[in-house]
């Protein structure tokens, strides 16, 4: 056997190919445009650096998903349609013709675009590694800003894309533990904590796996201080729970029925509080998730008249405009998980929860898969249930909204990519300290990444 040294050139060349580096082109513009806080008009559209990015792969995007090259139609391909189609229907109802083409046009691309860009350019285990490396170094180069704008009080980042072209206004807000709460280059800061805890588990699985402890802890660390400099409930309470489902992954990683027991868990907690607590399981979590009691009495409101809205107007909703609630109490609806139906009707949230829950347990209960195709799956299904226990504080909107769909979209390749008998124990980056050993006129697989699928 030659040593890693003295591996045929041939080899090396296919292993150093056989790992994308950086995602296809459309993904990093993407992820690139979402940190890029510019916004201008064609004619009375209002356009952001993401939506115009979105605009230009939408179409290339789907043709890719109709045509095959994306894999078969899934169940969250079809919801995720139904819900912009079902949407925009609702809004003409509400508003008119005239309103809902722009308003209905706009949701189509940063919905079906951001979770078709996904769906199309995410199609192996390499590119969804390499989406996860490009995440974490948009979020990495965010850090440093998020900490001065935090200890300065000075929006940094947000002056200085000002001051080349209009950009997201900055808000104030109260110090909290005498930092400013960063905005980063967000519209608010909650949205900036949002989207940096999206990289927390694909950077601690994906990215660190097989990686010397060293620099898997402090790519981990760098994540979670930038989500919290946005000093923010949503995001911290996302990032815990983060923390404890990878948690319980590592202390029952012998068990094979852990994510089963877990799930009996939740289950059995959540028909206990149906049978014998006065508040709804929803008004405890909601109690859970928020720091304060003022910021939990809040949602609360949001919950109880909100739903109440939501029964008064089951099939429309109440579109764009007011809607009822106690006197004094703000029109906003931080609270993504029931907004969706308040404005567009009973029907929008559940195509809103068949393409989020559809996706989730497709890929959950998905069998034979790769020992690092599992790595990735588990990433991809903690970082989702960050989205969920944020969705409970905050809507999304903007970037975070598009992120929720991109992020959705990009574990679909899982339902397509072929499994097999993986026996590597090292990460994607990780240097290999055995002997190379190849049969001759085989497909040549990289030992140190693991066995995977052949792109298509």
């Amino acid at each position: 056997m030659a040593s890693r040294n003295t591996a045929p050139a041939e080899v090396q060349e296919a292993d150093a190919e056989q790992v994308r580096r950086w995602p296809p082109l459309p993904v990093l513009a993407f992820l690139i445009a979402m940190v890029i806080p510019w916004q201008f008009y064609i004619g009375s559209v209002h356009l952001t650096s993401t939506r115009a990015v979105l605009l230009v792969t939408l179409v290339p995007a789907m043709l890719k998903c109709v045509s095959g090259q994306a894999g078969g139609i899934r169940l969250p391909d079809v919801a995720v349609l139904l819900f912009v189609v079902w949407c925009g229907i609702a809004t003409v109802q509400v508003h008119g013709i005239g309103y809902a083409i722009e308003s209905a046009g706009m949701l189509f691309i940063e919905t079906g675009g951001a979770y078709f860009l996904a769906r199309a350019y995410i199609r192996t285990e390499q590119d969804f590694y390499a989406m996860c490396r490009a995440l974490f170094w948009v979020v990495a180069c965010l850090l440093p800003f998020a900490f001065l704008e935090a200890v300065s009080k000075s929006p940094v980042l947000l002056n200085l894309f000002s001051s080349i072209m209009p950009s997201y206004d900055v808000l104030g807000s109260e110090p909290r533990w005498g930092l400013r709460r960063a905005q980063a280059v967000f519209q608010h800061p909650i949205l900036f904590g949002v989207f940096c805890g999206i990289a927390f588990a694909p950077t601690f699985l994906v990215l660190g796996y097989g990686r010397p402890l060293i620099e898997r802890w402090s790519k981990t660390a760098i994540v979670m201080g930038a989500a919290f400099f946005s000093l923010s409930s949503g995001p911290m309470t996302a990032l815990a729970l983060q923390v404890a489902l990878l948690g319980w992954n590592w202390v029952l990683r012998s068990f094979p029925g852990r994510w089963k027991l877990l799930w009996a868990i939740l289950g059995s907690m959540y028909l206990f509080l149906i049978l014998f607590s006065r508040q709804s399981p929803a008004q405890h979590l909601i109690n859970l998730v928020a720091f304060d009691k003022g910021s939990a009495w809040q949602r609360l409101l949001i919950w109880n008249y909100g739903t109440e809205s939501i029964a008064a107007h089951p099939w429309f909703g109440v579109g764009f405009g007011d809607w009822a609630r106690m006197a004094g109490q703000t029109s906003s609806v931080d609270m993504f998980w029931i907004i969706s139906s308040l404005r567009h009707g009973i029907l929008a949230g559940v195509f809103l929860a068949l393409t989020y829950l559809g996706a989730g347990f497709m890929i959950g209960f998905r069998r034979g898969l790769t020992a690092s195709q599992i790595r990735c799956r588990t990433a991809y299904l903690v970082a989702l249930s960050g989205f969920f226990v944020a969705g409970w504080t905050v809507d999304f909107w903007g970037e975070v909204y598009t992120a929720f769909f991109f992020m959705i979209g990009s574990g679909l390749w899982l339902l397509t990519t072929p499994g097999k008998t993986d026996t590597s124990r090292r990460g994607y980056g990780a240097k290999s300290r055995e002997p190379v050993e190849r049969a001759p006129r085989q497909p040549i697989l990289n030992p140190e990444r693991g066995a995977s699928a052949p792109r298509r």
